[in-house]
């Protein structure tokens, strides 16, 4: 018999099918490599009662792809990821002066480059690989699930940035990380809008239907998850994506059919290097607060 499938926000089993399984067997491509593969999903849901989609996966512990990840082009992206956590930081300043922060996949520790300039900060990743590069920077670095940290440290600050998309069980996680923060800590996410109007108009052509992506939250399902959680809502804006015209081209090699187009317009040498923020519909910049009592 099958097991019956619940949404992981409100536990619902209500849903309709939006998007037939593409991926199959296969092992999603865990890299930002972008190619037209990257498009492969696990069938997409989308639940009737608090507009969450999601996906049905075919076993458990996906998170195990995480350990063994090498990605180079990551590494190639460092000045994007930078110049995008310098903007991240001032948005999260005006609601949080100081603390002990710990982010949560921070891969190689480019946001923690920044961060530490006004947090004392830790991070959080599953890839070996990453996790060595990290700590080679000087970062302290758990190399582990969220379930396996074992620390005394009780931190007032929790980063997710395109994190929370990943995870299998939202709830139970969520439930950890609110047990690492001490009352009235703060949850800080970058995720994506799956009801935003950009969402919709693009279908399954979306950005982020990709094989690594199980959770698409909406606004409404963001919030009740938190809010379920207890966590207050403290601010909602679009995250400001900043990178340079080559970088952001190789994001649109997973479309054939503008991939040469790309390279023509934003990767000849008059444009490659020029720098812009992105504050594109459907990227949720969140911030929410444990309860104090």
């Amino acid at each position: 018999m099958n097991p019956v499938i619940t949404c992981p926000v409100c536990g619902s089993n209500d849903y309709v099918s939006l998007y037939p399984d593409t991926l199959g067997t296969d092992i999603a491509p865990y890299d930002y490599a972008f190619s037209p593969n990257h498009m492969r999903t696990y069938e997409i849901v989308r639940c009737q009662s608090c507009t969450h989609c999601f996906c049905i996966i075919p076993h458990n512990h996906l998170w195990e792809n995480y350990q063994s990840v090498i990605d180079f082009e990551y590494l190639a992206r460092q000045e994007a990821h930078i110049l995008t956590a310098q903007k991240v930081v001032e948005v999260m300043a005006r609601y949080i002066e100081r603390g002990m922060l710990l982010d949560i996949g921070c891969a190689t520790g480019d946001f923690l480059s920044v961060a530490q300039k006004k947090y004392s900060v830790e991070g959080l990743e599953l890839s070996q690989w990453s996790s060595d590069i990290a700590k080679e920077r000087g970062f302290n670095v758990h190399t582990c699930t969220i379930d396996k940290l074992s620390t005394d440290t009780k931190y007032d600050i929790i980063t997710l940035w395109a994190v929370i998309e990943h995870f299998e069980s939202p709830q139970d996680q969520l439930e950890k990380i609110s047990k690492l923060l001490n009352p009235g800590g703060f949850v800080c996410i970058w995720t994506h809008d799956s009801n935003s109007w950009i969402a919709r108009f693009m279908g399954k052509y979306w950005w982020h239907k990709t094989g690594q992506h199980i959770q698409l939250f909406s606004k409404r399902s963001l919030n009740l998850l938190f809010i379920n959680a207890g966590f207050t809502p403290v601010a909602m804006e679009r995250y400001p994506f900043t990178t340079n015209l080559k970088s952001m081209s190789k994001t649109f090699y997973r479309y054939n059919y503008v991939k040469l187009l790309s390279k023509l317009a934003l990767e000849n040498g008059l444009v490659k290097d020029t720098i812009i923020t992105l504050r594109i519909p459907g990227e949720m910049f969140a911030i929410y607060q444990k309860k104090k009592v």
